[in-house]
């Protein structure tokens, strides 16, 4: 089969069995280092309101939810905030995981809460959407050339010659090696169908113009390569991501006539959302909190490397 097909099955398998997230499970994510992520995003999204970008009312979404910290901080921090803006909204995360639904209402169990399988489902007449690490979780395929890649009967990869269509598509993205995510066609497909108007804020890692392949797989914050080992062994057990194809993403940005709003290093980013705001207020309120959040910027703003990307685009 097509490996975009095995990795499907393998992130399905993954996720169903509620795929674990920090220290005790296979990766980190900046979600994991604690509540100054959503709170800084928090803290954006008011100054999203404040520029008239966005206008209440508005529908807000988590895609990519998994356990639901990150929309308990951020809902958490607009509370602090701005507590009479949740007048104007109305909250939702699309999640077609039950057993990850249950942990979200956990977590989120003072939260009015509608839960959406896909965008699919989805009529949005002024939304705000935000993300973490999702276009890394969608299945893709492997290009060498004008070879993609496939997994056999006993779960090993190898290369055959790709279609018309895929080699087409690699042609028009300038594509000769890395990965090729027609999921993410998909997403912008029915995100443009789902929504008459949006903004999305979205946090991933990636690069501009692949010049290898970057699959991988992490178990227990350790990475493998998924050509020398027994994929049996991985399959639906660990996390099987790669790079971003940021190339990729840029020109569905530019197709569906979408306006970018920004491309930037995670950490410039995040630094530049009100953090010293932030940190003055929580200061005067909390000198544990103040001096918990110093602790968590150090690894926000230099723990994770220059191919974590904050992106934001618009569809007025």
């Amino acid at each position: 089969m097509k490996l975009s097909e095995f990795f499907r099955l393998w992130v399905e398998n993954y996720y169903q069995n509620i795929a674990l997230i920090g220290k005790k499970g296979d990766f980190f994510t900046a979600v994991s280092v604690g509540n100054l992520f959503g709170t800084l995003l928090a803290k954006h999204f008011l100054t999203l309101i404040d520029k008239k970008i966005l206008t209440p009312p508005l529908q807000v979404i988590e895609i990519g939810a998994n356990e639901g910290y990150l929309s308990r901080d951020f809902l958490s921090a607009l509370m602090e905030f701005r507590p009479e803006i949740f007048k104007d909204l109305e909250f939702f995360i699309i999640e077609p995981y039950e057993k990850l639904r249950v942990l979200q209402r956990k977590t989120l169990q003072d939260c009015e809460l509608i839960h959406k399988n896909s965008l699919q489902d989805c009529e949005f007449s002024n939304a705000y959407i935000f993300c973490n690490e999702l276009f890394d979780s969608f299945s893709c395929e492997l290009i060498n050339g004008k070879t993609m890649a496939f997994v056999d009967d006993d779960f090993k990869l190898y290369f055959a010659p790709s279609d018309e269509k895929i080699q087409k598509e690699c042609e028009e993205l300038g594509l000769k090696i890395g990965e090729l995510s027609q999921e993410l066609n998909l997403f912008f497909k029915q995100l443009d169908k789902a929504c008459k108007s949006f903004v999305l804020s979205g946090f991933d890692y990636g690069v501009l113009k692949p010049d290898k392949l970057s699959l991988r797989i992490y178990q227990k914050h350790e990475v493998f390569d998924p050509f020398k080992l027994d994929l049996k062994k991985f399959f639906g057990k660990s996390d099987l991501t790669y790079n971003v194809n940021f190339t990729h993403l840029l020109k569905l940005i530019k197709d569906y006539n979408f306006k970018l709003l920004a491309f930037e290093k995670q950490s410039q980013a995040l630094s530049g959302f009100d953090f010293e705001e932030v940190l003055n207020h929580t200061k005067n309120k909390n000198i544990q909190s103040y001096e918990n959040f110093l602790s968590q910027a150090k690894r926000l703003f230099f723990g994770f490397d220059d191919k974590f990307h904050f992106f934001e685009f618009q569809k007025i």
